[in-house]
């Protein structure tokens, strides 16, 4: 079944081999990923405009869903057949790859808080004529990120 969705959306008749394969599905996972990260920017874009405009419409919400559905689905799939794993050959390699992961979260956390305490307290209310007011609530969103 993959197969023959496979070829009709390519456009051939009959079977790849293997090599084939392999390229059309590089190919292919990487046009998903730049996919996903196109629709995530045109649904960020979009809840500006309803921000600026006050309402909220139905494109910014079927893109929510979509790329949520999608982020969850292709995660549950990767996780189910153990592709997230990272193998080690030594303690040292370990002790490494620890250190680096720990490195990238915790950078990625600031980065998260920062630029939900920046949307939130400056960008949102500027594009919906409000006061830009930061509070002690504020720092929820860099608590959050930490």
């Amino acid at each position: 079944m993959k197969n023959k969705i496979l070829n009709h959306f390519i456009g051939v008749m009959d079977d790849r081999d293997e090599y084939q394969r392999q390229e059309i599905h590089k190919e292919l996972a990487f046009s998903g990923i730049l996919l996903w990260y196109v629709t995530m920017l045109v649904m960020c874009v979009s809840l500006m405009m309803d921000t600026i405009h006050h309402d909220v419409s139905l494109i910014t919400v079927c893109l929510f869903i979509i790329n949520m559905v999608y982020a969850a689905l292709i995660t549950t799939r990767i996780r189910r057949k153990n592709l997230d794993e990272t193998d080690c050959m030594s303690q040292e390699e370990y002790e490494q790859k620890k250190r680096h992961l720990k490195k990238s979260t915790t950078f990625m956390g600031a980065f998260w808080g920062a630029a939900m305490f920046i949307n939130m307290n400056y960008i949102f209310p500027f594009l919906s004529n409000e006061d830009v007011s930061v509070s002690w609530g504020s720092l929820a969103w860099i608590v959050g990120g930490i």
